[in-house]
Formats: C-alpha cells, sequence, structure tokens
C-alpha cells in the first residue's frame, strides 16, 4: 500500500514538472547578433522563466536602410515564445507619436521614460527605445529612426525593480548593436 501511494506520488510530481530541471544557457546559444554574449546568457540563465529547454532564433537583415531588422526570439521546449530582443528602422516622428503607434499595452504595470536615444520607455515586461538612425534614407530619402524592443513575453524570475533595469540594460545594449549593424549614419545618443 505504502510503496503504491509513493509511487503515485512519485508520478503525479514528475508530470507537474517538479524533476524538471531548468534548461542551460551557454554564450554560443546566443543569437549572433546580440553583443556581449556571456554575460547576456547569465542574464537570461536567471532571469528567463524555468524551462527545460530554451531555443533561440534570429532573424538578420542587414540591409542599410528601411529594411533593417535584427531580432533574437527566444522559446521554450513547448515553443511557447519567452523573450525578444528586436531593431527595426522606420520613419521619423515625434517620440509621442512614436509611443502611439509603437508601443503595445501590456500587463506589466506603468511605463517609465528613461533618457536614451530620442526616448525611452519601459515597464516590468517591456522596454524600447526609439533612436535616431539615417538622416536620408536610401528609397525614401527621408529621415528613419529605429525601434528597439526588449519584450518579456512572459514574466521575467526577478522582482519588478530587477526586471525594469535587466529590461532597460538589454535594451540599450541590443540598440547600441543594431545601430552600429544598420550602418546609421545619425549620432545614437545612447550612453556608451
Amino acid at each position: 500500500m505504502v510503496i503504491a501511494v509513493v509511487g503515485a506520488a512519485l508520478t503525479i510530481a514528475y508530470l507537474f514538472g517538479i524533476f524538471q530541471k531548468r534548461g542551460d544557457i551557454k554564450a554560443e546559444d546566443i543569437c549572433r547578433n546580440v553583443p556581449n554574449r556571456p554575460e547576456v546568457a547569465k542574464v537570461f540563465s536567471s532571469a528567463l522563466p524555468e524551462a527545460s529547454r530554451y531555443d533561440f532564433e534570429q532573424t538578420w537583415r542587414p540591409d542599410a536602410d528601411w529594411g533593417f531588422r535584427s531580432r533574437c526570439g527566444i522559446r521554450d521546449e513547448n515553443d511557447n515564445a519567452l523573450f525578444y530582443l528586436d531593431a527595426k528602422a522606420g520613419p521619423d516622428k515625434s517620440w509621442q507619436e512614436w509611443i502611439k503607434t509603437h508601443i503595445p499595452r501590456n500587463s506589466g504595470g506603468k511605463f517609465d521614460y528613461f533618457n536614451v536615444g530620442l526616448k525611452g520607455i519601459y515597464n516590468s515586461k517591456f522596454a524600447a527605445i526609439w533612436v535616431p538612425c539615417y538622416a536620408h534614407e536610401k528609397t525614401s530619402k527621408s529621415r528613419y529612426n529605429m525601434t528597439v524592443f526588449a519584450d518579456a513575453l512572459k514574466p521575467l524570475d526577478a522582482s519588478d525593480k530587477e526586471a525594469r533595469e535587466i529590461l532597460k540594460d538589454l535594451a540599450t545594449d541590443f540598440a547600441r548593436q543594431a545601430h552600429k549593424d544598420a550602418k546609421c549614419d545619425l549620432p545614437s545618443k545612447l550612453p556608451n
């Protein structure tokens, strides 16, 4: 009887993932378009929601014009999207208009602003930066800027304050790299 109860308890625990080991994230797993991959691997290893495996998906279009796109998405073993970093070019507009048209609403609480690029906005699930890029984009000859996102699609394993700092730091570092990769000709207004 005792053996049957213990066996049933162990089976239930296994089915609910009690014995699931957190997947390893190594620097070489991180998308190549993400800067400082060893440090990012440490951040993701501690802050991403627990999963037995993490899969990284990279999108890379290094066109030095409106078509530039740099993205790194992370999924768990069940193909659930957990997080992404994304940078893409778009027509210039005021930062207020940029927030209205590019910033999705989410459940991460009140948005705060930070002075980086033209404007930065963040909460505990999301950070975005509006970065100057092209004075005269090749096709349109218009000024173009770049939107950079760090988006936690599932809550990070961190306090609200820690999550906000992680997202701001990841977005800022990714923006700096994307600005360089896109061969932007305007100063980024990003910290060194």
